[in-house]
């Protein structure tokens, strides 16, 4: 545990850019899944990001999250709290955290006037303790859809058995659910990132008040000056499609690497997909490219660092997302800031919500039926790629959707809102809970973290490899960068956007 004093600054009262009085709340405690962040992950980038942007204006901020015996003290944020953990063998860098009478201590010796639940964890049973305990608000954040997460779990032979599949469809994963809306109604808001995260929660009976907050992308990083062209000699201009996620089964990678080989390849020969990032499936799919016989078309250049992400985006023509288990889909928002087009499946949650259809974008519908929905992707792709106008005037139109939607102050002032509301909604709840009441979400905690522990152990562990350097939790603010990434004018009108697209699908 490191937690040096900071004091608070002057801020004006709240504004437009978010800025407002340090007097509350003083201390903010974020949990999240990670204290260093080992890899790419759109949670803990959001998490970094508050952390920054909240200590900017003047509050302190505590990271609490699970141990990791491999951090330097240069990859850990200034104040945190680290808890016991256990490795996840299945996720090289991910822990697991776990209750004890010392960490219990040590997190209401902090004092905290207000919790963020950035976790997609049990962790987030330690906000609900304390909230229990030490009359704490608690704001959680959705950042896992569970139906759609469950299989990185489980090893190759049993991932393809449809009894294994059904047991989690229709008996873990409502378990699930039902604890997770639990422990929601446990606290004092729930924030999610799409409007269609807001109607899913509230049929699986959330309570709590719900807040509606997309996240914001770092001008400092994705305005910043463009770098030389990253792509491989054999990536043309003009045809190169782009993915940018962890590879994991999740993301749904295999199915756009079947796809790009299947239906886009053989109609456009200069056409290439680059998919950066790594993960626990990386070499499978690198593997599964050259069984499909497109190993020379299709790069994996690997993790990169955040600051290099940006020269990607704005070097690519077309950025293409087959992910479901999207809560919000980050890489889609810094893609359409960067003026990259985007494909991807509709999935009725975060993605849907970025993407504006047949304006800086196209939204695909992803079944019924499987193969027609594929062949419908592939379509659209093609389409563009092979009409260079309306793909130029997409681009325009998204970067400047990203920027009205996406700026950071929108997003903090966001933020305060719902601050103040759990303020109001725990002071108007009962005195604290005592005996079992209290207890119980210990006991969950430690149960639900054995069980998850116990099934890494089940799948083959993934390889490490050097990723590089990890993004920084205290990575200095560009102010006047900041300042200078207004949204452009917009000079390509809806009504041509609409007249391209009627152009080309004719």
């Amino acid at each position: 545990m490191h937690l040096p004093e900071t004091p608070a600054g002057d801020h004006a009262r709240p504004n437009g850019d978010g800025t407002r009085l340090a007097d509350w709340p003083q201390h903010i405690a974020i949990l999240n899944d990670y204290v260093r962040v080992p890899y790419a992950n759109g949670s803990s980038y959001a998490s970094q990001f508050f952390y920054r942007e909240f200590s900017r204006r003047g509050h302190d901020v505590t990271i609490v999250g699970p141990r990791d015996p491999a951090a330097r003290d240069w990859e850990l944020p200034r104040r945190h709290l680290s808890l016991p953990s256990v490795p996840l063998r299945t996720h090289p860098g991910v822990f697991v955290p776990f209750p004890t009478r010392a960490v219990l201590r040590s997190a209401a010796e902090q004092h905290f006037d207000i919790m963020l639940g950035q976790t997609g964890s049990e962790l987030m049973e330690l906000g609900v303790w304390l909230r229990t305990t030490q009359r704490i608000p608690l704001l959680c954040v959705n950042t896992i859809h569970l139906p759609s997460v469950y299989n990185v779990l489980i090893p190759d032979k049993l991932n393809g058995s449809a009894l294994v599949h059904s047991i989690f469809d229709k008996g873990l994963i409502p378990f699930v659910e039902r604890t997770s809306a639990d422990v929601y109604n446990r606290s004092d808001g729930l924030i999610v990132l799409s409007a269609g995260l807001k109607d899913y929660w509230r049929e699986r009976g959330v309570r709590v008040p719900i807040h509606v907050i997309p996240r914001s992308v770092e001008p400092k990083v994705f305005s910043a000056p463009v770098g030389e062209d990253p792509f491989p000699a054999r990536a043309r201009r003009g045809s190169r499609l782009l993915v940018v996620c962890r590879h994991t089964r999740e993301k749904g990678v295999q199915r756009l690497l079947e796809i790009f080989a299947r239906l886009i390849a053989p109609a456009a020969p200069d056409a290439t997909l680059t998919l950066v990032g790594d993960g626990p499936d990386h070499d499978a799919f690198r593997e599964s490219a050259e069984q499909l016989g497109i190993a020379d078309r299709a790069f994996f250049p690997g993790e990169q660092a955040l600051t290099h992400i940006p020269t990607w985006y704005r070097h690519s023509d077309l950025f293409v997302y087959t992910s479901l288990s999207e809560t919000y889909g980050q890489v889609v928002s810094e893609a359409l800031w960067c003026g990259l087009p985007v494909v991807a499946f509709a999935d009725g949650m975060g993605v849907s919500q970025q993407i504006t259809h047949g304006n800086d974008g196209l939204l695909v519908e992803p079944g019924p039926d499987e193969r027609t929905a594929n062949w419908r992707f592939a379509k659209e792709v093609l389409t563009l790629l092979r009409h260079p106008p309306r793909l130029r005037a997409m681009a325009e139109r998204a970067a400047c959707n990203a920027y009205q939607r996406c700026s950071p102050g929108r997003a903090v002032a966001r933020y305060y809102e719902a601050f103040d509301r759990a303020k109001e909604h725990c002071a108007a709840q009962g005195e604290q809970r005592r005996g079992l009441r209290r207890a119980l979400p210990l006991a969950r905690w430690a149960g639900i973290h054995s069980i998850v522990a116990a099934m890494g152990c089940v799948r083959r562990p993934a390889e490490t490899r050097d990723r590089g350097q990890p993004p920084v939790w205290d990575a200095p603010l560009d102010d006047e960068l900041a300042r200078r990434s207004q949204p452009p004018p917009c000079s390509v009108p809806d009504s041509l956007v609409d007249a391209l697209s009627e152009e080309s699908a004719g």
